[in-house]
């Protein structure tokens, strides 16, 4: 029998006609069964829906979309990523219906230089992004974070979007946090979802840049919908 999987938290929601969902969050090993159905919805609502893969065209290329998952799952140091998913709190730890996840990395200032070498033109200028915006903001050197967590994504199934399952996974980040002695966790927030669900779970935002500026800086079109990005932290006590 495998390991029972770990249960960061509990809570209900109300869908709008009235019915109640009894959900969990559930820490995933990278070689569990779910994680196949964890990457097909990153790929499927993620990707294809997030501003900074779209500004470097990866949706449109299949070739980039099939390097995404090196991008995802990468890590310099012996720590494997942190896959928090969503779903029902009746999903036995075999049969998980995916509802929504959380993917962050643990980074120290030990581990060696992450080498990552993409094909695609898309890739390539996905990093160029990553590692611009990285410049014009980087946490760990404003707060001295050693570790700290590096985010990969946050996405909630179309099907289960306002119903507070984004704002759920970002407390679970605080938890996580405090669990490793971190005190500051922070993301480039992207859409309007992940913005206000931040909001609503007291994240500050500490440094904001319009897409009409990130265009010229990088060469690229945005859909500036909204119209900046934020990059937003949760201040968590130890």
């Amino acid at each position: 029998m495998s390991k029972a999987l770990k249960v960061w938290s509990k809570f209900s929601v109300t869908k709008k006609d009235g019915s109640v969902l009894n959900l969990r969050t559930v820490e995933v090993p990278l070689d569990a069964s779910v994680m196949e159905t964890v990457l097909q919805c990153y790929l499927q609502y993620f990707v294809v829906e997030e501003n900074t893969f779209i500004a470097a065209k990866v949706p449109e290329s299949e070739e980039a979309m099939e390097e995404i998952t090196e991008f995802v799952l990468n890590s310099a140091g012996e720590e494997k990523p942190q896959v928090i998913v969503c779903c029902y709190d009746n999903d036995d730890d075999e049969n998980i219906e995916v509802l929504g996840s959380s993917i962050m990395t643990l980074v120290r200032k030990s581990d060696p230089p992450l080498e990552l070498e993409f094909k695609t033109k898309e890739m390539q200028k996905l990093m160029e992004i990553v590692d611009g915006l990285a410049e014009i903001y980087d946490e760990v050197k404003v707060f001295d974070l050693d570790p700290c967590f590096s985010d990969r994504g946050l996405l909630v199934c179309p099907d289960y979007r306002g119903l507070g399952i984004a704002q759920e996974l970002l407390k679970v980040r605080r938890l996580i946090c405090k669990e490793y002695g971190i005190p500051i966790n922070g993301a480039w927030m992207t859409s309007y979802g992940t913005q206000k669900a931040a909001e609503r779970d007291g994240w500050e935002t500490v440094c904001e840049l319009q897409y009409e500026d990130l265009e010229k800086k990088f060469n690229v079109t945005y859909s500036r919908n909204p119209p900046s990005t934020k990059f937003m932290i949760a201040r968590i006590p130890l």
